[in-house]
This record gives structure tokens, C-alpha cells and sequence, in this order.
């Protein structure tokens, strides 16, 4: 076997294993991408036909996919339960199947999936005014598996334990000279719902989530996950901070945003900035200060 033809038979597993739809149309579409039919690829063997060799193969895929899927959502999972879970996640992986060698990506857009493929609100847009929570309800997975992604997200990013102490006094909030940068392991989350109380490991199996709008702030300190609900202008500050800034002008940008005074973001940053270090939140950019 030449090594062009070598490529084009990995292109066409390729294929078969990332296009869209099922079986027969992943086949078809690998067929007409590459010229090549099934059988010319994989060969009749133990009285399996090709395709039902390729079908036991994207089986055992499928499952391996669903048992990731299952490790990274576990919340989720419990809270829908494993026949709902089991339906949404097959249906992701079918429809968004993989296209990285890494399995910490395939659940990347798996809060998206929910969002796109939820049923139609019967109270129109503006259903969080209009006090019918059912509707609301149906964001519900979506917002759990974005808050669930993001914490995966937090373990697997560089964090703060490595960092050199940095002197700092909380009046130097008061210097233009002080500039700040949010952590790389820092998640912010803009939700429908109350979800911090939601995901303890010691709450209530019963118990709902608040339908009330929240801000969350995730990272890591200390090897130790932190999910805080923010106030707005906490987290317009933090958004402000995504780059290198002068502590003087996100506070001026995270007013804006938030609708609150400047002079009063600034008074409030005195007593939270030391709490948002301490989190790993927030860092101080030392090229500067």
C-alpha cells in the first residue's frame, strides 16, 4: 500500500468517524468525499459484512464518548437522570461529534447543544418578566452544563499556586499606577439561575435552583476550586481586567456597565480587591507594578 493511498484510507476513517448523522450517511458522505466505498476499506471478516464490522466499531465509540460525557456532567446527569442524560449526550455526539484528539474537548459545546435544541418557550422572549417559571425551567440543563464545563475548565487551566507572592496594600487601589489581570484559570458565568448553593456536595437532592438572575466568578487557589456569586459591577470589573488594566480605568469601564458610580466602584475595590486576589481572580501584572 503506497502512502497517498494510505492517507486517503485515514481520511475516509476520518471521516466516518467525525461527519454528522448516522451510520449510513457518515459512510455515504466519506464515499462521495473520497471515492472510496466501504468495502474497499474495511474487508468481510468472521461472517461480518463491512458494514456491520463499522457498526460494532462506532458503537463501541459511541459508548466510550457517552462514558466521557457522563464523567465530565455528573450534576447534570443526576439531576435529569441517566435515560434523559443518556438521550441529550448521544444526541450531542452525533450531531457535534469530535473533531480534537483530546477527550477534555468533547464536552466544549455540550451547554450550546442544550441551548440550541431546546424546546420553543411558549411565553416568548422575554419569559424571565412574564413569572412562568416553566419556561425558564428549560434553560435549566443548559445553564447546569455550562456551570459544570466551567469548573472542568478551572481544574485543567494554569493557575496561581506557582505565582510569587506579591506585596500589596489594598490603598493601592488609590495609585493610577496599579494595573491588574484576571487569572488564566479564571471562569466568569452570566446565569439564569442560582446555581452555587446548587452544586454543594452536602445539599439536598430535592432541592431546586433559585430562578433569579446570577453572576458567578470560578478559579482555583491553592489547588481548591472557588465558585463565588459577584456582585454586577464585580463582574464587569473582572471582564474589564481580561487584559493588563490600570485598576483606575476598569473601574471606570465596570461603572459604565454596571450602572453604578465610579468613585464608589473604586471605594468598594479597597475592601474586595485583597478577597479577589486571595481567590485567584485577579492577579497584579508585575511587568508594571
Amino acid at each position: 500500500m503506497t502512502e497517498q493511498s494510505l492517507a486517503l484510507i485515514q481520511q475516509w476513517m476520518k471521516s466516518v468517524i467525525t461527519e454528522r448523522g448516522d451510520l449510513v450517511e457518515k459512510l455515504d458522505s466519506a464515499a462521495q468525499q473520497h471515492g472510496l466505498a466501504t468495502e474497499e476499506v474495511v474487508a468481510e471478516k468472521r461472517g461480518l459484512s463491512a458494514r456491520e464490522r463499522l457498526s460494532i466499531y462506532t458503537s463501541g465509540y459511541v459508548a466510550r464518548l457517552l462514558e466521557c460525557m457522563r464523567a465530565d456532567f455528573p450534576v447534570l446527569r443526576r439531576f435529569t437522570g441517566d435515560a434523559v442524560f443518556d438521550a441529550f449526550a448521544r444526541a450531542y455526539i452525533v450531531t457535534e461529534p469530535p473533531h480534537s484528539p483530546s477527550l477534555f474537548d468533547l464536552g466544549a459545546r455540550f451547554a450550546q447543544f442544550l441551548d440550541e435544541t431546546k424546546p420553543a418557550a411558549g411565553a416568548g422572549e422575554n419569559e424571565m418578566n412574564t413569572g412562568d417559571e416553566m419556561n425558564v425551567l428549560l434553560d435549566l440543563p443548559a445553564e447546569m452544563a455550562r456551570f459544570e464545563r466551567a469548573r472542568t475548565e478551572v481544574m485543567r487551566a494554569h493557575g496561581t499556586e506557582n505565582d510569587p507572592h506579591a506585596s500589596f496594600s489594598p490603598l493601592d487601589v488609590l495609585s493610577s499606577d496599579l494595573k491588574l489581570q484576571t487569572t488564566p484559570c479564571l471562569r466568569l458565568l452570566a446565569l439564569k439561575f442560582s446555581l452555587i448553593d446548587f452544586f454543594q456536595e452536602d445539599r439536598d437532592e430535592s432541592a431546586q435552583p433559585d430562578v433569579r438572575y446570577s453572576f458567578v466568578a470560578i478559579s482555583r487557589s491553592d489547588y481548591r476550586i472557588n465558585a463565588t456569586e459577584i456582585e454586577p459591577w464585580q463582574f464587569a470589573f473582572l471582564r474589564a481586567c481580561e487584559r493588563a488594566v490600570s485598576a483606575h480605568i476598569a473601574a471606570r469601564r465596570a461603572a459604565e456597565e454596571s450602572g453604578t458610580e465610579a468613585s464608589s466602584v473604586l471605594a468598594n475595590l479597597v475592601l474586595w480587591l485583597p478577597v479577589a486576589i486571595q481567590s485567584a481572580f485577579l492577579r497584579i501584572d508585575n511587568q508594571t507594578h
